[in-house]
């Protein structure tokens, strides 16, 4: 009926028709630019019902806008609601008549038709719509989640989850980043309720119950906020309560929790004051709160005024781990960064996520570096975001600064280079500069353009103006480049660059570079940086100014340092604060190498993390044979700083996995790995129970004792069956940080029962960190059957697990060879009923399928994942996400062909009659009997063998 009422109206309303036509036929996701809102005003109301099932809500907002050119068709974003009416004034009142609307689903889009002359260009009108939805389970939009209270009745609540593209599943809007508006936002609850917003409550009204004897209600109507993009408009309906201390910052919870939320709220106004003194901009609202939320896909999100969080990252009791303390600090620092960057000045389009993203991860780390210095989280960047970010990069990826259109393509771009490698080239430009033109660029930047939507170039010029007021003559990025020149080399093109050290020659210092890749064969790249270089020398050794001191221009492969004598070994990139890799000539490895057996302190702990990453990974990608590394490594019986063990663990981990392959060298190099295990592992064990109070020794006994117990290192799995037996049997409660590894390992080595009884502490638990302990434990089984009991758990609907949790699930389960086996059965005989059964099953099975293909190893487990994704029941969605995850699978198989017979000459190395392998094999093997030789000659200095190391 609604077409054949559109054929009866006048000519322009068929043209409008035909326009709705076309639109819905294109792939059109972002709004027309003929339009723009003024103002919202937004009143929302919840039902929860469970006894009657119901789970809805009302609304009506009314947005004021302002037409740029005139039109006949007014679109916002729509997803999954239901348009009631629509009305459409000027400014005056005026009624503009309606012809129709039309959702185009696909592109979450609400087209509204007007009658001839619709609306016209430099006028305001107030656009307001009812409409109505259901409270979603998918932890996006309007959403509803639950938990028990102590009496065990389970209470109801609903919250919202609006970024990136969620919005418009809870009201019709402007639902892009760059239309920043006021909200003025009542939401009507029943009167046992609570309900929280952005900003503070201005008035209260007690609501007529629509049928007699009905429920109460109260309608809550907040302050308007400042200029705020939709997706960080926050609501909620709840019982919680809330903490009252400091009367800035609030932390809700239910009721049994909120002794939880002692911790941070001891701490989270000197973090907000942090931000406010580094930018010298008070934080904008009155209040803030933070609320912990049941069931939350995210860590945690940056609502201007009102923070939400998985409850693991704002809640600490007694039995939390120190590593969870500092999540919970970090991640609390993350959103509270953002009120700053990202609430205040906010990205302009999802293309610059990172100009929100980069920001709040680099104070996650750097605030909390001064409000707890001994906790180091400075250096830890380095592992955590630093190293991650390089080890990521180094495929084909996107330029930090991306191109999406659709809500999937913004959704993948939550990624690691947005938030790692954004922060780590944010990091770079700091130290490139100097602390004083950073902090007041960013303050520049940020009161320029407040209650804003920015893009890079608005960032990059606050940089170029300070430091042109600043009168800088020299120094600043090579006194050749401007910010801009410079940034944009890293933000605008994918991945980084190696930079080869060449050290032969007696009068300078060769340097080239290019674009690192991992994969052999390697393409053609041509793609240049402009890079500040800084280094020391042997005779040196400063290893404290990080500003560079040579600059290699983007138009430049190679360049070379005048030496006036030999000054020892080099390094480059002191501290890890440019983001890209080194690599020298063997004559300065084995330099380096014997100054790390010798006395490694002489280097700047950083650096000896860096010189384990970078020739680790410089051995994967071909460029460096793996002797070095694994020579390299020896020195490590001296190294008594945690940081560059990091190093190893990711390293070794990584090679151990693609080496299972081979049974007989993945044997060799899982001992080799547990070697290095075992002496982290007592390294770390001494001072732990020396309890020497360091929050790094805390958190690296969690970190090394899982290495190690994963290992099979007898040390740690005695010790970790202790505990866990003592646990099991008398209830004696296990240390926090050395709970995950007793309880894997009790699951490991026990029972069904066991396993059943790590998963009532799971369900029973009320610590979150003990919870996910729990949940990570019941993973490391060895039977395939209790395991498969486990998976088919999700196919429940009474599954005590929750969805925000199957991600932990699918990663811990295929860590192991049963764990993959069983996950591979799972899809092999269960697609179908997963898409039934399973929460949001089809992204589930996809989860679960990219986890698998960054598991597998051995031909059997390949050729399995790879008849999954040849099913012909699949999909086309199915089918193209396996196809996507399966070039991990390619390309994890060629790194096997290519470097395990280098891995097998190591541990079994030829007889000296023996010819060398082809130097096909690796780009560096080659010099493979060079380094030998060489290596023999410095022995006596370096003590390269490795048999010696595990004397």
């Amino acid at each position: 009926m609604l077409k054949l009422l559109f054929l009866t109206v006048c000519c322009s309303c068929v043209f409008a028709q035909d326009a709705t036509a076309a639109r819905e036929k294109m792939d059109v996701f972002r709004l027309p630019n003929s339009t723009e809102p003024i103002s919202y005003t937004l009143d929302v109301q919840t039902f929860i019902d469970p006894q009657n099932n119901q789970f809805t809500f009302t609304g009506t907002v009314n947005i004021t806008i302002r037409v740029k050119t005139s039109t006949e068709e007014l679109t916002l974003n729509v997803d999954d609601l239901k348009i009631n009416k629509i009305d459409v004034t000027t400014d005056s009142t005026t009624k503009v008549e309606v012809a129709g609307n039309h959702v185009v689903a696909k592109n979450e889009q609400l087209i509204i038709q007007f009658k001839s002359p619709g609306l016209i260009a430099d006028r305001v009108y107030n656009v307001q719509i009812a409409y109505s939805g259901e409270l979603r389970n998918d932890m996006t939009g309007f959403y509803k989640s639950w938990y028990k209270d102590e009496d065990g009745s389970v209470k109801w609540l609903a919250v919202t989850q609006f970024e990136p593209t969620y919005a418009r599943r809870a009201f019709p809007c402007y639902d892009e980043p760059a239309f920043k508006t006021p909200f003025t936002i009542s939401v009507t609850r029943l009167v046992k309720q609570i309900s929280l917003s952005n900003m503070p409550i201005a008035k209260q009204t007690i609501e007529q119950s629509v049928t007699q004897g009905g429920p109460k209600y109260v309608r809550d109507q907040y302050q308007t906020t400042e200029p705020i993009s939709t997706y960080l408009v926050a609501f909620s309906v709840s019982e919680f309560v809330n903490t009252t201390k400091d009367q800035r910052i609030y932390i809700y919870t239910h009721g049994d929790y909120i002794n939880q939320a002692t911790y941070i709220e001891e701490r989270a106004n000197k973090l907000l004051n942090l931000m406010e003194i580094y930018t010298n901009i008070p934080y904008t609202y009155s209040k803030i709160g933070l609320l912990a939320v049941p069931d939350f896909s995210f860590g945690a999100m940056e609502n201007w005024g009102l923070n939400t969080y998985r409850e693991k990252y704002l809640l600490v009791t007694n039995k939390s781990t120190e590593k969870d303390k500092e999540f919970v600090i970090t991640v609390v620092q993350h959103e509270l960064s953002h009120q700053w960057f990202g609430d205040l000045v906010t990205c302009s389009s999802w293309n610059y996520l990172w100009l929100n993203e980069a920001f709040a991860t680099l104070f996650e780390y750097f605030a909390v570096q001064a409000a707890e210095p001994d906790w180091r989280t400075g250096d830890m960047f380095v592992i955590e975001q630093h190293q991650e970010a390089l080890a990521y990069d180094h495929r084909p990826r996107h330029p930090i600064t991306a191109t999406v259109n659709t809500p999937t393509e913004i959704q993948d771009i939550f990624d690691i280079i947005t938030y790692n490698k954004g922060a780590s080239v944010l990091r770079m430009l700091n130290h490139a500069l100097n602390d004083d033109l950073f902090r007041t660029s960013l303050t520049l930047y940020l009161n320029t353009y407040k209650y804003k939507a920015a893009e890079p170039k608005n960032l990059w010029s606050s940089f170029d103006s300070v430091i042109f007021d600043a009168n800088y003559k020299s120094g600043i990025l090579g006194n050749t480049i401007t910010v801009e020149e410079f940034m944009r080399s890293w933000t605008d093109q994918a991945g980084y660059p190696v930079i080869k050290i060449d050290t032969s020659s007696p009068n300078y210092i060769g340097i080239s570079q290019k674009k690192y890749q991992v994969d052999v064969p390697k393409s053609n790249s041509t793609t240049l940086w402009h890079i500040g270089l800084s280094y020391t020398t042997q005779l040196n050794k400063q290893f404290n100014n990080l500003q560079p001191t040579v600059w290699m221009n983007n138009t430049e492969t190679e360049i070379s340092i005048p030496l006036l004598f030999d000054e020892g070994w080099v390094i480059f990139n002191i501290q890890s604060t440019g983001f890209y890799r080194v690599n020298y000539d063997l004559k300065n490895w084995n330099r380096l190498i014997a100054e790390l057996k010798s006395n490694p302190k002489t280097i700047h702990v950083l650096n000896r993390a860096q010189l384990i990453d970078d020739s680790f990974n410089l051995a994967r990608a071909g460029e460096l044979s793996h002797f070095v590394p694994f020579t390299l490594v020896s020195y490590l019986q001296k190294e008594d700083d945690f940081i560059p063990w990091y190093s190893v663990l990711n390293s070794m981990s990584f090679i151990v996995e693609r080496l299972r392959r081979c049974p007989h060298t993945g044997a060799q190099v899982k001992n080799f790995a547990k070697t290095y295990a075992e002496i982290a592992y007592k390294k770390v064990s001494d001072q732990y129970e020396k309890n020497d109070g360091k929050h790094l020794t805390k958190t690296s006994m969690q970190a090394f004792s899982n290495w190690a117990c994963k290992l099979d290192v007898e040390l740690c799995v005695k010790s970790a069956l202790n505990y866990f037996n003592a646990w099991e049997k008398n209830g004696t409660e296990i240390p926090p940080d050395v709970k995950e590894a007793a309880l894997c390992s009790g699951v490991k080595n026990g029972t069904t029962d066991t396993w059943n009884y790590v998963f009532e502490l799971f369900k029973k638990t009320s610590s979150t960190s003990e919870r996910q302990a729990s949940l990570l434990a019941l993973a490391c089984s060895t039977n395939s059957t209790v395991l498969s009991n486990y998976l088919n758990l999700l196919l429940d609907g009474n599954c005590p697990i929750r969805p925000q949790d199957y991600k932990t699930v699918f990663k811990s389960l295929t860590s192991t060879p049963v764990g993959i086996n069983v996950t591979t059965e799972f899809l092999q005989n269960k697609i179908n009923e997963s898409l039934s059964n399973m929460w949001e099953g089809e992204e589930m099975i996809m989860l679960m399928y990219s986890h698998l293909a960054s598991s597998v190893a051995t031909v059997k487990e390949i050729n399995e994942i790879n008849a999954i994704r040849r099913l012909t029941y699949l999909s086309p969605a199915l089918k193209e996400s396996f196809d996507d995850s399966y070039k991990e699978v390619e390309l994890n198989s060629a790194y096997f062909e290519r470097c395990h017979p280098l891995m097998h000459e190591w541990f079994d190395p030829p007889s000296p009659t023996t010819i060398a392998p082809s130097s096909a094999i690796s780009n560096s093997y080659q010099y493979f009997n060079v380094i030998v030789l060489s290596l023999i000659f410095v022995t006596t200095l370096v003590n390269i063998n490795y048999f010696n190391v595990i004397q």
